[in-house]
Formats: structure tokens, C-alpha cells, sequence
């Protein structure tokens, strides 16, 4: 038995429904703040909302099930999850997904946009997270960051993850 007295090791379902969700809610943002006419002050929220969804639709295809036994009530457990990547590091959290997983997204990615590699577009948005919030400070300059590039992964990203047949993964 493991520690939350679950039969298995770990446990996963990919994509994990609740970070999914979490992660359609702030692409829904950006894709709202994105519609707003140019000129309405909106860029930072935009880029603050597109680094979360990056992040977390990556989080959905690598987490954990945590299972957390309700106090009273033997056999009922809540249900969470945990990405296995700590912090806000795309590439790292592509790199925790389980590798099949990984393989699929990168060889999409690739078919849908020749010549480039998915590894290589989220590492030129490491630190967007930390830079749309504190743009005001001298060492969190946007100029690296291109709006449109990061626009379109956060499309393929929820496009690759609403096209996911849903599965389950159970390691002993």
C-alpha cells in the first residue's frame, strides 16, 4: 500500500480533468482579453493569462492523482492532483510528462508546424510567467516575448488536449 493507502504507487489520467479545466478557464481569459480592440491596455493580463494556460496544459498531461483518505469516512478519499514538475519551467514540465505522451505532443506539434520543435518554441517563453507581472522592473524586459508565437501554442496546446482520448495510467 502506498502512504495515502492506496493500492498503487501513483496514478494518473491523462489529460487530468481538473488541471484541464483550470487551464481552459485562463485560456478562456486570454482568448477574451486577446478579442479586445488594440490600444485597450489589456497586453499584460493577455501574457500573464497565455503563460498560465501554457503552463498548466502541460501540467495536465504529466499529474498525479493524489488521494487524500476523508477524515470519518473510511474508504472515501478527495482527490487532487499534483503536476511532478515543480515550478514554472515549461520544458521541465514537458519533460515530466510520461514519454509516449511527450513523443505524441512533439510529433503533432511538428506536423503542424514544419521545421520547428515544440521543446525549443516553450523554452522562448520560460519566464513570461514572472515577466508579465513584473514588466516594471528593469531585468523583465517583454522584448524577447512574441505575442503571436505564444498565442499559437496556447492553441495547440488546448486543441492537442481537447482532442485527447482520455487515459489512465497506473504504475505499481
Amino acid at each position: 500500500m502506498s502512504p495515502s493507502g492506496t493500492p498503487w504507487k501513483t496514478r494518473r489520467e491523462i489529460p487530468d480533468a481538473q488541471v484541464r479545466d483550470a487551464a481552459d478557464q485562463f485560456d478562456d481569459a486570454r482568448r477574451l482579453l486577446l478579442s479586445q480592440p488594440p490600444g485597450t491596455g489589456v497586453l499584460l493580463p493577455l501574457l500573464n493569462n497565455a503563460a498560465v494556460a501554457l503552463e498548466l496544459y502541460l501540467k495536465c498531461l504529466g499529474a498525479v492523482l493524489v488521494y487524500t483518505p476523508v477524515s470519518g469516512s473510511p474508504g472515501l478519499s478527495l482527490v487532487t492532483a499534483k503536476p511532478e514538475a515543480k515550478k514554472h519551467k515549461l520544458v521541465n514540465l514537458l519533460d515530466a510528462m510520461p514519454g509516449d505522451v511527450r513523443a505524441d505532443l512533439e510529433a503533432r506539434y511538428l506536423a503542424e508546424c514544419p521545421g520547428r520543435l515544440l521543446r525549443e518554441d516553450l523554452a522562448c517563453y520560460e519566464g513570461l510567467f514572472e515577466t508579465s507581472r513584473y514588466v516594471f522592473e528593469k531585468t523583465q524586459p517583454l522584448d524577447p516575448y512574441q505575442l503571436s508565437g505564444v498565442m499559437e501554442l496556447c492553441d495547440f496546446l488546448r486543441s492537442y488536449v481537447s482532442a485527447l482520448t482520455p487515459m489512465e495510467r497506473i504504475e505499481w
